[in-house]
């Protein structure tokens, strides 16, 4: 009570400072051991990528190999509310070597002119596979087959499997053909998905609603973002390629895909939070 003082008041104030100094101590402990973490921005959606081991030796670049569980260069970032971790990605780099390089280079000297294997990102582009599974996007983008009797073939930087498995085929240092006038600038992301008959808003909308596949999109993104310093205007879908900005095709080429049109790239858009 007020007023109360003598050992009895003094012994408890002691006892209640003893108290929080546990209480802050033991919240140390728990941030240190990650028994903490940040507010995820949807309802019952895991930002970072399921945990994933593999096999194989470290890979210094897109050169094939075994898979491994790699982090981004720049790990983590940090905002008002503490560091950020950055998602899990497994590397299964393509083979990628002098002949898809050369390829790669005539094929920007072609439609960008500038002979060139590599990439300065500036945008981020979302597709989805129209495939079941992973390794069949794989196997497509390993093959480096002709597309529209050119090579290098199509492939992707990174490929977001279902169950929230985040797999970077190519470095995003390093140009890849995925989407017609923009692969000079721009980042390709593949979600893996089928129509199975459907239309293209449809197949995406699937993806949507997968709450792990969406999440691991999320952080891949965002981390993405910080890394390369991306708006959230500069994460485009692949329906969209015509008209953004930046856009560049000497020989006149035009995409025809529909994949990810602007209704679904504004929801993907809003589940990001933390870009620059």
């Amino acid at each position: 009570m007020k007023g109360n003082g003598g050992y009895g008041g003094g012994a408890r104030r002691l006892a209640m400072a003893a108290g929080v100094v546990a209480a802050f101590l033991g919240l140390g402990l728990a941030l240190e051991q990650g028994l903490v973490g940040r507010a995820e921005p949807l309802s019952g959606m895991h930002l970072g990528a399921p945990t994933t081991t593999a096999d194989g030796p470290t890979s210094t670049g897109p050169t094939g190999g075994g898979h491994q569980t790699t982090a981004p260069a720049s790990a983590t970032a940090s905002t008002d509310a503490g560091p950020l971790r950055a998602p899990r990605i497994v590397a299964d780099h393509l083979t990628f070597g002098a002949t898809r390089k050369a390829e790669t280079a005539a094929y920007a000297e072609r439609h960008y002119g500038t002979r060139t294997w590599q990439l300065d990102p500036t945008m981020i582009v979302l597709h989805y596979t129209e495939s079941d599974t992973y390794g069949s996007a794989r196997s497509l983008f390993e093959a480096d087959v002709p597309n529209r009797g050119e090579r290098p073939g199509t492939c992707a930087h990174y490929v977001v499997d279902q169950d929230g498995t985040i797999y970077e085929l190519v470095p995003p240092t390093v140009m890849c053909r995925h989407a017609i006038g923009l692969n000079q600038l721009a980042i390709g992301i593949e979600f893996v998905q089928s129509s199975n008959g459907h239309d293209s808003r449809w197949a995406v909308q699937q993806v949507l609603r997968r709450k792990a596949q969406a999440a691991a999109g999320v952080a891949l993104v965002e981390d993405l973002q910080r890394r390369y310093a991306i708006k959230d205007g500069d994460v485009i879908g692949h329906a969209m390629v015509n008209e953004a900005k930046g856009f560049r095709d000497l020989q006149g080429w035009r995409n025809d895909h529909t994949d990810w049109q602007q209704p679904e790239v504004a929801r993907f858009r809003s589940l990001l939070t933390t870009a620059p």
